[in-house]
C-alpha cells in the first residue's frame, strides 16, 4: 500500500506492482491524452511569430513544447507499463479497461 512520504512535495513511497499499475492507463484516458497531444501539436504550429512580441513567442512556444513533452512521455510510460504488466497482450490492448 501506498505511503505518503513527507516532505515539501507530495510524494508516495509505492511498490513495482503500484507504481505499474498506476503508470498504466485505460484506453480511454490514452484516447483523452492523445486528443490533448493533437490539440498542442495543432496550436504549437499555429503559433506565429510577431518581431515586435519576441518573449511572448519564445514563452508560448516553450509552453506548448512543455505540454507535448509532458503528454508524451505519461502516454510512453503508459505503455512501458502495460508491457510488463501484459507482456503477452497484442500491442495498444488494455487490460486496464
Amino acid at each position: 500500500m501506498a505511503t505518503l512520504i513527507p516532505n515539501e512535495f507530495t510524494s508516495y513511497a509505492l511498490n513495482d506492482q503500484e507504481q505499474l499499475e498506476g503508470a498504466s492507463l485505460t484506453i480511454v484516458q490514452k484516447q483523452v491524452l492523445q486528443n490533448q497531444l493533437s490539440i498542442c501539436a495543432a496550436e504549437l504550429l499555429a503559433l506565429e511569430y510577431d518581431v515586435t512580441q519576441q518573449n511572448s513567442y519564445i514563452q508560448q512556444e516553450a509552453y506548448k513544447r512543455g505540454q507535448i513533452e509532458a503528454l508524451r512521455f505519461i502516454l510512453a510510460s503508459s505503455d512501458a507499463a502495460q508491457e510488463t504488466l501484459y507482456p503477452t497482450l497484442p500491442p495498444n490492448l488494455n487490460q486496464s479497461e
